[in-house]
């Protein structure tokens, strides 16, 4: 085969993913589970973008009484310091999710290149990767994050690099697995058969095949990441002066929300990260149902 044909070969594989893909997404559109999920992500996402701009107050700002309940001046209330909550609310909203993509996203990077390179190349390499891969599931996951997140900076930057480093393992052996079953395809076989290296084959072959898998479990490990932060942020770990859903769960906790009846402080965060949670499921179940028949070959 020579560059020539190579280059028609990969303009038409990208020609047909666009078109797949445009296909896959007017389904997911039409599907009443995929619809939903879009609908309730899209709208945290875009309170997180609009947040920073439509902010009533500066989130900081102690003008108002302590524990006010909602009113005019205050659509949510004060916290125990006077400080707006909606603003609290329409900021850290961006704050939590970009910090759960992010961790989706540089989890998903290590744990498909650990898994995609394990399962295709095997021998030795496949042995030692999913070694490092036993030892890292086997260890207590929220212990080793607390200690870690304990002895390192408290910024988000370290929550994030801590969270993605011990969220990879499990999508590796997910990744690994599939990648077992597509290199004995036949179109892999005919790939290795026409000469092109191992890296072409994964890239070109073997990676877009795996997309839909990848993008379920990148959105369960973005709201994992969102839960785990707001879980380090209640035990006191991390930026508690960074603004976001789980610092604000903290302030209740620690200052007394409770015993003020402060539900307008708790409702904001909790509903949020429900929120988050249920579109996220629901839009995963959703690929998954309509990625089924394209894994199986059917139309």
């Amino acid at each position: 085969m020579t560059a020539r044909d190579e280059d028609i070969n990969l303009i038409l594989k990208s020609a047909s993913l666009i078109n797949r893909f445009k296909d896959f997404l007017k389904k997911l559109i039409h599907h009443r589970k995929g619809l939903a999920g879009i609908i309730i992500i899209a709208s945290l996402v875009l309170i997180a973008i609009i947040g920073i701009f439509f902010a009533p107050y500066n989130p900081f700002s102690t003008n108002a009484p302590a524990f006010q309940p909602p009113s005019k001046s205050h659509i949510l209330g004060t916290d125990y310091l006077g400080e707006d909550v909606l603003s609290w609310f329409l900021i850290g909203t961006g704050t939590s999710l970009m910090v759960g993509f992010s961790i989706a996203v540089l989890s998903a990077i290590i744990g498909v290149l650990v898994g995609v390179i394990a399962g295709y190349f095997g021998g030795q390499v496949d042995n030692v990767l999913m070694r490092v891969v036993d030892i890292l599931l086997v260890i207590p996951g929220f212990p080793l994050l607390v200690i870690l997140s304990a002895f390192l900076p408290p910024t988000l930057e370290t929550t994030i690099f801590v969270l993605s480093i011990l969220s990879w393992p499990f999508l590796s052996r997910v990744i690994r697995a599939q990648t077992l079953s597509l290199k004995q395809r036949q179109y892999i076989l005919a790939s290795k058969l026409s000469g092109l290296s191992g890296l072409k084959i994964i890239s070109r072959d073997i990676i877009p095949n795996l997309i839909p898998i990848i993008f379920i479990n990148a959105i369960f490990l973005a709201v994992g990441g969102v839960v785990a932060q707001a879980g380090l942020a209640f035990f006191g770990l991390g930026d508690l002066r960074s603004v976001n859903w789980g610092t604000m769960l903290y302030w209740f906790e620690a200052e007394d929300g409770i015993v003020f009846n402060a539900w307008w402080w708790l409702l904001p965060p909790g509903l949020g990260i429900v929120a988050f949670g249920i579109g996220a499921n629901f839009l995963g179940n959703a690929v998954y149902e309509l990625s089924q028949p394209l894994r199986s070959g059917k139309q």
